[in-house]
């Protein structure tokens, strides 16, 4: 009977903190300033389909397979938008830095022009790329669903919860002056409590999954701040900084700490990866023995927490290498002396997003470990 009211409450308490997402979500959603009516605008991006075309005019590149320079004249049918049914003939340009190769049957998008309901110009403006994603995106839900049952979806809804909370919270904070590492770890110990208390319930496992992970957050911070003050990195050479500067003139962006806010975030799902399998470890040992003192319990978590962290922190730093493969091409064809290849700083930057994510998340092994192993027994023995 006991254990019966223990799993109702657990399942009203899982039930609170996924109402409580929604409200967040709805409050950042609400206070991000993205919801506005649209600024008007003479150019308008629709999509059109590919009648005919002309490649008679086009060149093989010669250094990249299968892109084509040159002009292509084209016959397109507008399919959405104000001007849907219009056939519309124009030359697309196509060079290295803006190649959009049409093809006949293809749907693409179109920067239009109109004034007053007449269709007075149009520009190949990309691929339409929304159906790939779409299917992409059910693909997952449908796997995490099918494989995670109840599990899948309470990790999609905590994972919506997340994207919202970054996209509506974090980044309308920071275009708005707002300091970019205290708002990180705001968002990441959020993302955390909601993503843990969802997906694993409200119990004490969970909230020692929680202090761990909060804190190899916080180790993260102060790692990637000190690190990177201590180095002089500007982070002016990320991608897209200068436009984001020239974008902000009238707000006060700090670079800097936003290079490290983006590395506190981009290692959380790592971190409160790791900082939930050790505090699982801990209270799995704990359910099997509850004799087991509070050095043993950790010992355990310490073990399981070893032979995580390998793997993990080659999971993280390899993420990391992989997104900038294309930065390590270009510094492996400089050939560079070392000493002036190992203070790049475009390297040091690389390197810092690396091995900051990856302290943090080694010291959430045994910071977790700690937490879920004076919670078991502390608190699990007066359950």
């Amino acid at each position: 009977m006991l254990n019966a009211i223990k799993k109702e409450l657990a399942y009203g308490y899982r039930w609170l903190f996924i109402v409580l997402a929604v409200i967040l979500a709805s409050a950042s959603v609400a206070t991000s300033g993205f919801v506005r009516a649209p600024a008007p605008s003479e150019y308008n991006v629709v999509k059109a389909l590919v009648l005919s075309t002309d490649d008679s005019a086009l060149t093989p590149d010669p250094y990249i397979t299968g892109m084509y320079i040159g002009m292509q004249p084209v016959t397109l049918r507008i399919i959405s938008g104000e001007f849907e049914g219009v056939t519309i003939e124009l030359r697309n340009a196509m060079s290295r830095a803006f190649n959009i190769h049409c093809e006949k049957g293809m749907t693409i998008l179109c920067n239009v022009r109109g004034e007053d309901g007449i269709l007075t110009g149009a520009d190949v403006f990309g691929y339409s790329r929304d159906r790939m994603v779409y299917l992409l995106v059910a693909v997952f839900a449908l796997l995490i669903i099918v494989i995670g049952r109840s599990k899948g979806i309470y990790s999609i809804i905590s994972l919506f919860f997340t994207l919202i909370i970054v996209l509506c919270f974090l980044i309308p904070r920071v275009m708005a002056g707002a300091d970019p590492v205290s708002i990180a770890i705001v968002t990441a110990v959020i993302s955390t409590v909601i993503t843990v208390f969802i997906v694993s319930g409200v119990n004490i496992k969970s909230l020692a999954a929680v202090a761990g992970v909060s804190a190899g957050i916080a180790a993260s911070a102060v790692t990637a701040s000190v690190a990177g003050a201590f180095g002089n990195l500007s982070g002016i050479h990320m991608p897209e900084a200068q436009e984001m500067i020239s974008l902000t003139r009238d707000i006060p962006l700090n670079v800097p700490k936003l290079l490290y806010a983006g590395i506190i975030i981009a290692s959380l799902g790592a971190i409160m990866d790791v900082g939930m399998s050790v505090s699982s470890a801990v209270f799995e040992v704990y359910e099997a023995n509850k004799t087991l003192s509070t050095r043993a319990l950790l010992r355990s978590g310490m073990n399981v927490g070893r032979d995580i962290m390998g793997t993990m922190s080659n999971t993280l730093i390899l993420a990391f290498a992989g997104s900038s493969i294309s930065v390590l091409m270009i510094l492996v064809m400089y050939n560079l002396p070392y000493l002036r290849l190992i203070n790049l700083d475009i390297l040091c930057v690389e390197i810092l997003t690396g091995f900051a994510g990856s302290i943090g998340l080694i010291l959430t092994i045994p910071l977790t470990a700690l937490c879920a192993s004076v919670m078991s027994v502390k608190i699990g023995s007066q359950a």
